[in-house]
């Protein structure tokens, strides 16, 4: 990479290696977003089973918000790498991730507001079904673009700050811990223990609280408040780094925004990352959405069952993804990435086969184990994939560049809520009947959060494979070039 034909900049472009206390602030971050995010996601079980709204309907909004989001990406991308009125004081990208997340704990809060129902689940007035889903899919599209600002601009302060791949290496590490290990468990395990706390559902799996979701929303909103301000230090961009990104940005000129959507669709090694990314979106949305279904309409079970396969993915997650830390120093992120796939493509699919809740729950630790690999991966190539951008095209874009990748991955949202049509419309789901729905309905609603990801990893590893060509060697020597370049 050496005969890059990228002129210098000129500018002194000083690093300091980022301090340890700064990334463990960084993975705090990773650990809210995570309960707020898996809070958010319990708006289809609430929809579906509390208010009890037609598929058709949930359909509706889950579409209208993800095309807003798609919309939505490439204009706060833009607004993101443009701005430069807080740089000099406060960093490229702080203010941005601050609106975010305070944008994120109100509309949170608003999207769960109770309704009047009547016993057991349903609008206690049917006339008031249409404002309701208009709500909810106002609230939800506030929330994300909110969320489109916070992680757009958090993925491209840590590229701008981590330019050395041990740090980068390291921030996997923590993400594992910090993310894979007790952000997961205060999210996955912590959201149906609080909905079974406030007693959200009866023994047949209809509504016994139907205030219960509203004040799940309301803890998860406090925590989050809590742990902003630690997380809000770890991103504080150093002097150095501010001065920096101002003197770049009178500089460079940024070219039209088509023009880096074009770029960001034409380097091969983004697209390998973005396909990974929108795999685990819609994975993650798979199974949020599918397990308590599964746990309370298929098992027949109490919501707070789903503790035992929900930590058996967490703990396969966090060992596998600390041991990736190794296996990425030895393997690189590509064969790294390509491991994980292959051992969560096994266990998903034989989680299929189970025939009790223990059986399961081992099958999705090790099926997690292999996302853990992936997710430790993933965090690496994607920065790669970001710096060989760069000395391709001269312009710092992240942003924008993440906000392709929001874009594609928006897409998740829809193909999760079709892959519940389908499996409704297939298999004869029904969410009113509760623990009434047939047997093969039921399995239906296993074969969603097992068979179908187990296909969907399958088919995502082939493309990685495919695309994706950056060595470790490869990946170094981009990092010297675009540090004497002054990028």
């Amino acid at each position: 990479m050496s005969d890059s034909k990228l002129e210098p900049t000129g500018l002194d472009r000083q690093y300091n290696i980022p301090p340890l206390k700064k990334l463990v602030a960084m993975s705090v971050g990773m650990i809210i977003w995570f309960m707020i995010f898996t809070a958010m996601s319990r708006i289809q079980l609430y929809a579906l089973v509390v208010l009890q709204l037609d598929i058709i309907l949930v359909t509706i909004f889950v579409l209208t918000f993800t095309i807003i989001d798609i919309v939505n990406d490439p204009i706060e991308a833009r607004i993101s790498d443009e701005t430069t009125r807080f740089t000099k004081r406060f960093g490229k990208r702080w203010v941005l991730i601050l609106i975010g997340d305070v944008g994120m704990v109100i509309f949170l809060i608003l999207m769960f507001i109770p309704w009047e129902l009547k016993p057991g689940g349903g609008l206690a007035d049917p006339d008031m079904t249409i404002f309701v889903v208009i709500w909810i899919a106002l609230t939800l599209s506030i929330f994300d673009v909110f969320t489109t600002f916070q992680e757009m601009n958090e993925w491209a302060t840590k590229n701008d700050m981590f330019r050395d791949q041990e740090t980068r290496r390291r921030m996997a590490l923590l993400e594992a811990f910090g993310a894979n290990l007790i952000g997961l468990i205060l999210a996955i395990l912590m959201i149906p223990l609080l909905l079974s706390y406030f007693n959200a559902f009866d023994a047949q799996g209809k509504v016994a609280n139907p205030n219960a979701f509203f004040y799940m929303a309301l803890i998860v909103a406090l925590i989050y408040s809590i742990g902003l301000p630690i997380k809000m230090y770890g991103f504080w961009e150093p002097k150095e780094m501010r001065t920096f990104r101002a003197e770049l940005d009178e500089k460079i000129e940024r070219p039209p925004f088509l023009q880096v959507v074009k770029r960001a669709l034409s380097d091969k090694n983004w697209v390998a990352f973005m396909i990974t990314s929108l795999q685990w979106a819609i994975l993650n949305r798979v199974w949020i959405v599918g397990i308590d279904l599964w746990i309370i309409h298929g098992l027949g079970e109490d919501i707070s069952v789903s503790i035992f396969p929900q930590l058996g993915i967490i703990l396969g997650m966090f060992l596998f993804g600390v041991i990736a830390y190794w296996i990425l120093k030895r393997k690189g992120s590509k064969n790294t990435f390509l491991i994980g796939i292959v051992i969560s493509c096994v266990f998903f699919f034989l989680a299929m086969l189970t025939t009790n809740i223990w059986m399961f729950s081992l099958c999705a630790f090790l099926a997690g184990g292999g996302v853990g690999i992936q997710n430790a991966a993933r965090s690496v190539f994607r920065l790669q994939a970001l710096d060989d951008s760069i000395l391709k095209h001269g312009t710092r874009e992240e942003a924008q560049y993440n906000s392709v990748n929001g874009v594609i991955r928006s897409i998740s949202s829809g193909i999760q809520i079709i892959i519940l049509l389908l499996i409704t419309i297939t298999f004869g789901y029904n969410p009113a009947l509760g623990t009434g729905n047939t047997d093969l309905a039921k399995f239906g609603l296993l074969f969603q959060i097992t068979g179908a990801l187990s296909i969907l990893c399958l088919i995502t590893g082939i493309i990685f494979w495919k695309l994706f060509d950056i060595t470790p060697d490869k990946a170094e020597s981009i990092k010297e070039s675009l540090l004497k370049l002054g990028r």
